[in-house]
């Protein structure tokens, strides 16, 4: 049985990288726009990229390592101050750090400092702020988010770093109201840097909550309590939340809180005799749906993927509940979502033609599609930022990257620009595209995007309903968190933007998941960050001897190692899992 100690080594091995990170970070300073390009890509060049990324491959070997040691310590309590203590300094010395390669927060500042002046952030982009004027006749809401800009040095400079200033925010008001709480205990006077550290502080604070709620959904499903250092020193959460400052703290901390009151009614115990508990559930879990129903509604008002828990947590309640019993919670969830989610959804609102052409974040915004700019003065539809995101956005992508390239007829693209993993003739591709653009009235340049879009969705739904009546309250706690895990996780890997922050959506409920193959993928996809260092170096000349420019090179090869190994891990333990499967029932059955 490992020594008591040997968390705390891995602890401290652990923080003095995230130390080294730090002091790396103040290389990554916000290069601000400039018009030559040649000297701002020097600048870019001389981000110690390479560097991060290797603090960060051995800041993950220790982490699994102490990762194994916590599951096998016998101290539980002792081992639960460690973790919570290292999982604290960890997060208290990112917050000095520059946030690399990242710029979200800024649009959180700008947003959060809009909304306290009383102005919704969905109504006007960036760009529409920057572009007017105090001397011209402008509608008063408009005219009140220029004079913010001009009296706050700060606020202005965050608002020229928001990405993708020509649309308005994508973010719903829940997470918005975050950002303003953010705002209103920030100093008028406060500069930029300042503005950002307590944007993250009240972020750090959901994340922090994370893991006393994973304490507590561990204990009830019979877990060590040392699987909560899966989360709590997770290399990746440290990047994305006290580095970066991502708002997915939020969604995850709530998502968590609501999973375990629906935990605490479907399954009281580790193991429960479901048909002796039905009539308890349904005299008193009743107003604990209820509230867990809320709760989630309030994550969906935050970001919108928690909407991929309901198949599961509907069939659960159906099934413990029964229908009648259901209909309340179903009311709430709808009722509440409807509620927050109305500023996203609907206000006043001007037609802007959207860019033809997917969007893939690129290592400038200079050089994303860019649609006609709208009226200056005229509010845009709310909507419409959202739209973008569902509609166009591609990023660090496998599957989906794997089947669009199979759909796109690729026509007019160079050699160097197709991916050499299409298998499907150009004919087929063209025909297809062509038919489906004549059927539904598409323009022929969305048209494989839209349709890899719709088929991932039918994969998903699928696997979502087959998990919902596999998971559905039908065995123990950690059956429940099983299915929720699977259903999350797969919706990440068929998403067209696998941001790395969006694993954390999952990642709490690693503890639950049959194949240890998923612990490797919080390491393996920091490396998206390396798709910025090719970006800079290689921007215009092929890499490594491949047809492949910059990012390009990222998107059709380094992808293939980030997602492949585990991947085939996956598959390999699902393999060895059926064959244990078949060989029991052979035995039990005498064959």
């Amino acid at each position: 049985m490992p020594k008591r100690g040997c968390c705390e080594t891995w602890g401290v091995l652990i923080w003095l990288i995230q130390l080294a990170v730090t002091w790396l970070s103040w290389q990554f300073q916000y290069v601000d726009s400039l018009k030559d390009i040649a000297l701002k890509y020097e600048l870019l060049r001389q981000r110690p990229i390479v560097p991060v990324l290797l603090l960060w491959a051995a800041s993950f070997g220790c982490y699994l390592a102490a990762l194994r040691t916590a599951i096998r310590c016998r101290n539980q309590r002792r081992l639960t101050e460690v973790i919570v203590l290292f999982a604290f300094c960890f997060r208290a010395v990112l917050l000095f750090s520059e946030p690399i390669q990242e710029v979200d927060i800024y649009r959180y500042v700008w947003d959060g400092a809009a909304i306290a002046t009383g102005v919704s952030p969905f109504c006007y982009s960036p760009e529409q702020v920057t572009c007017s004027c105090r001397a011209d006749e402008l509608p008063d809401d408009l005219r009140r988010l220029v004079e913010l800009h001009d009296s706050s040095p700060a606020l202005a400079t965050s608002l020229s770093r928001v990405h993708f200033a020509h649309l308005p925010t994508v973010y719903p008001p829940v997470s918005q109201a975050v950002f303003a709480a953010a705002c209103m205990t920030t100093p008028r006077a406060a500069s930029v840097r300042t503005r950002l550290a307590v944007m993250r502080i009240w972020l750090l604070l959901f994340d922090l909550g994370t893991i006393v709620v994973l304490g507590l959904l561990v204990r009830h499903g019979g877990k060590p309590d040392g699987w909560v250092l899966a989360y709590a020193w997770c290399p990746l959460v440290l990047k994305e939340f006290a580095n970066s400052g991502h708002l997915d703290s939020i969604t995850v901390c709530l998502t968590m809180l609501a999973l375990y009151l629906c935990l605490r009614v479907f399954c009281p115990t580790q193991t429960v005799d479901h048909s002796a508990a039905a009539p308890s559930l349904r005299r008193n879990g009743l107003p604990t749906i209820v509230a867990a129903a809320a709760l989630l509604a309030l994550v969906v008002g935050a970001k919108l993927y928690p909407l991929v828990l309901v198949p599961l947590l509907a069939a659960t309640s159906l099934r413990l509940l029964g229908p009648i019993r259901t209909l309340l919670p179903a009311a709430v969830f709808v009722a509440v979502t409807a509620a927050v989610c109305a500023p996203l959804l609907f206000g006043r609102i001007t037609s802007s033609p959207l860019p033809a052409t997917n969007v893939r974040d690129t290592a400038f915004s200079e050089s994303v599609p860019r649609p006609i700019p709208p009226d200056v003065e005229t509010p845009q539809d709310p909507r419409r930022g959202l739209k973008t995101f569902l509609n166009r956005w591609e990023m660090n992508d496998f599957f989906f990257l794997i089947l669009v390239e199979n759909l796109d007829p690729a026509a007019g693209k160079p050699p160097q620009q197709q991916a050499w993993f299409v298998v499907t003739s150009r004919g087929w591709r063209s025909q297809l595209v062509s038919r489906t653009s004549e059927l539904l009235s598409l323009d022929p340049k969305r048209v494989p995007f839209l349709l890899t879009r719709f088929l991932c969705s039918v994969v998903f739904l699928a696997l979502a309903v087959r998990w919902s009546v596999r998971y559905s309250g039908t065995g123990p706690s950690d059956d429940f968190l099983r299915g929720a895990f699977l259903t999350l996780a797969w919706f990440w890997l068929l998403l067209p933007t696998q941001n790395p922050w969006y694993w954390i959506w999952a990642l709490p409920l690693i503890p639950f998941a049959r194949s240890r193959a998923w612990l490797i993928v919080s390491g393996l996809t920091l490396l998206y960050y390396s798709r910025f260092w090719f970006g800079y170096h290689w921007p215009a000349s092929p890499v490594l001897g491949t047809p492949y420019r910059g990012t390009l090179f990222f998107d059709f090869v380094v992808t293939w190692l980030e997602f492949g190994p585990w991947i085939v891990w996956l598959s390999l333990d699902s393999l060895r899992f059926r064959t244990f499967l078949t060989k029991s029932c052979a035995r039990w059955s005498g064959i």
